[in-house]
C-alpha cells in the first residue's frame, strides 16, 4: 500500500493518541482513597464521557464492558479507514478482539452457571457479532445452544468442532479452538500485504503467538507433548515444536533464557526474568496463587506465570510503541494503536479492582502495564 492509503488512519490515530491516559493520570487514579473517588476521578479523564453514560451506580464490570464495546466501535472505524489487503488483516484482528472480549468470557461465564439475565448488560453487539446474534447467544440455555446460535458467523465452525472435547475437558476446549482458528486466519491474511506491511504485521502477530505458545508450554511442564499440542496456536514464527517440547521438561523458569537450544527469544526472556523477579516480590496479590501445571513432577519448580505475563505485556508495549517512530505509513500504526488502547482499558480495570480491594497506591501501580 502507498503512504496515502494510511493518511486518514494516521490523522485519526494521532488525535486519539493525544487523549490517552498519561502516567500522571494513572498515578492520580491509583492514589484515590476509595472506589467511588476513583470512579469520580476517572470521569475527569478522556474516558469520562463514556463512564458517565452508566450513571453513578455502575459497577466495575459494567465500566469494563462499556469501554471494551467502545474500542470495538473504534476497530470498526479503523477497518473502514484503510483499503485493500490491510482491511482484511484489520477485519480479522477485529474478529479476534470480539472473541477475546465477548465470546470467550461469555462462554466461560455460562459454562460456570451464571444466569443469562445477569449477563445482558455486560456485552454489547458489534459488526462481527451483530445484535440479533448476540441476543440469541445470551438467551441460549446451555453451551451447545450458544454454539448453535453462532451458525451464521465465522466462530461457528471451530466451536462446533470442539464440542466433543468440551464434554471431556470443559470450556477451555472451546476457547482454545477459537484462538487456534482465529490466529491461523489472521496469520494467513498477512500473505497478501505489501512486503513492508507483511514484515511488520508478521513480526507483531508472530511474536504474540510465539509467546502465548511458550507460556502454554511452561504452564504444562511435566505433561506429555500430545496434551500441549492440543492447546497450541498452530502457527510457528520463531519458536518451533522442538523448542516447545524442550520447555515441557525445564525445571526452573531461568532455564528458558539459558538452556534451550535454538530458542529465538533468549535475550528477551532474560530481560523478562529480571522484571519477573521484581514483580513476583511486589505484585499486590502475590505470585503464588496461580502456579504452573499441578501435573508437573515434584522436581519441577511450581511458580506463577502471572508476573511473567505482566512483564511480557510490558515488553509488547515497548515493541508496539516503536511503530510510532519514524515512518508511520504502514499497517503497524493501527495495529499498535489498538493494542495500546486495549492495554489502557486493562490498566483502568486493574486500578478499579485493586482500589476496591483496598490495595495501596504503590501496589496498584506495580500491577499496571505501562
Amino acid at each position: 500500500m502507498s503512504a496515502g492509503d494510511y493518511a486518514y488512519v494516521n490523522a485519526k490515530i494521532g488525535a486519539l493518541r493525544s487523549r490517552m491516559l498519561t502516567p500522571g493520570e494513572y498515578r492520580s487514579l491509583c492514589e484515590t482513597s476509595s472506589l467511588e473517588e476513583c470512579m469520580s476521578l476517572l470521569k475527569a479523564t478522556h474516558l469520562g464521557k463514556s463512564v458517565a453514560k452508566l450513571g453513578d451506580g455502575a459497577g466495575i464490570l459494567e465500566v469494563e464492558a462499556l469501554l471494551l464495546s467502545e474500542l470495538a466501535a473504534e476497530y470498526g472505524r479503523l477497518v473502514q479507514g484503510v483499503r485493500k489487503e490491510a482491511k482484511t488483516v484489520l477485519q480479522r484482528l477485529y474478529r479476534k478482539y470480539i472473541s477475546d472480549t465477548v465470546l470467550k468470557p461469555l462462554l466461560r461465564l455460562r459454562s460456570a452457571g451464571m444466569p443469562a439475565e445477569e449477563l445482558q448488560h455486560l456485552f454489547y453487539p458489534s459488526q462481527p457479532l451483530p445484535k440479533q446474534v448476540l441476543a440469541k447467544l445470551l438467551a441460549a440455555e446451555d453451551v451447545r445452544e450458544m454454539v448453535e446460535s453462532l451458525r451464521e458467523t465465522v466462530y461457528y465452525k471451530p466451536l462446533a468442532g470442539a464440542l466433543p472435547a468440551y464434554q471431556e475437558t470443559g470450556v477451555s476446549a472451546l476457547t482454545t479452538a477459537l484462538d487456534a482458528a482465529l490466529y491461523r486466519e489472521l496469520w494467513s491474511s498477512t500473505s497478501s500485504l505489501s512486503t513492508k506491511d507483511r514484515r511488520i504485521a508478521r513480526d507483531f502477530i508472530g511474536r504474540e503467538i510465539d509467546m502465548r505458545n511458550v507460556l502454554t508450554a511452561f504452564r504444562l511442564r511435566g505433561a506429555e507433548f500430545t496434551k500441549l499440542e492440543q492447546q497450541l496456536i498452530p502457527v510457528s514464527y520463531r519458536v518451533g515444536r522442538d523448542v516447545l517440547a524442550a520447555i515441557l521438561s525445564v525445571r526452573h523458569l531461568s532455564q528458558l533464557a539459558t538452556e534451550i537450544h535454538g530458542f529465538a527469544y533468549h535475550s528477551l526472556v532474560a530481560t523478562l526474568l529480571k522484571e519477573y523477579e521484581t514483580l513476583a516480590r511486589e505484585l499486590p496479590l502475590g505470585a503464588d496463587f496461580m502456579p504452573a501445571s499441578q501435573e508437573a513432577p515434584a522436581q519441577i519448580e511450581l511458580v506463577s506465570v502471572l508476573p511473567f505475563e505482566l512483564a511480557l505485556r510490558r515488553q509488547m508495549l515497548r515493541m508496539y510503541a516503536g511503530a510510532f517512530r519514524g515512518d508511520r505509513f504502514h499497517i503497524g500504526v493501527p495495529m499498535a494503536h489498538l493494542f495500546l488502547r486495549e492495554n489502557e482499558i486493562r490498566n483502568v480495570v486493574t486500578i478499579l479492582k485493586l482500589r476496591e480491594a483496598g490495595v495501596p497506591a504503590d501496589g496498584i501501580e506495580k500491577a499496571l502495564a505501562m
